[in-house]
């Protein structure tokens, strides 16, 4: 009965773990997004793909006067998963965006991303 006691402990203690490893990549990801939003612009993160099919990436994007003047993406399937600068979107009309012009050589999960994320900023601008 003991060791069951231990087991139960060590799963507990591991799972509290892993729940502060994804607290600071959150906490890692927001600061990073944080570099990409400059005075006047808007950001807005959006999410492709699926939990257990390849994983999720997570796509920030900022803009300007309808311009994309910073995007990060952050996709791996661990807490040790960093965002990555993407240079690609940047100059590009974030109505592009949208309709996935652009982006044709990238990955689906990536392409979901930056559409969610570019149809916010867009419904953003269509309020102001």
């Amino acid at each position: 009965m003991e060791f069951l006691l231990w087991i139960f402990l060590l799963i507990a203690g591991m799972w509290v773990f892993q729940l502060y490893l994804a607290v600071k990549q959150s906490q890692r990801f927001a600061d990073q997004i944080k570099a990409i939003r400059t005075a006047g612009t808007t950001t807005s993160v959006g999410v492709g793909g699926y939990r257990y099919r390849g994983g999720r990436a997570f796509v920030a994007l900022a803009q300007k006067d309808g311009i994309v003047t910073g995007a990060r993406v952050l996709s791996g399937l661990s807490v040790f998963a960093n965002s990555q600068p993407w240079e690609k979107p940047i100059g590009m009309h974030i109505s592009d965006l949208v309709t996935g012009k652009g982006l044709e050589n990238e990955k689906k999960k990536v392409i979901q991303g930056a559409q969610m994320a570019a149809k916010t900023l867009m419904d953003e601008n269509s309020q102001t």
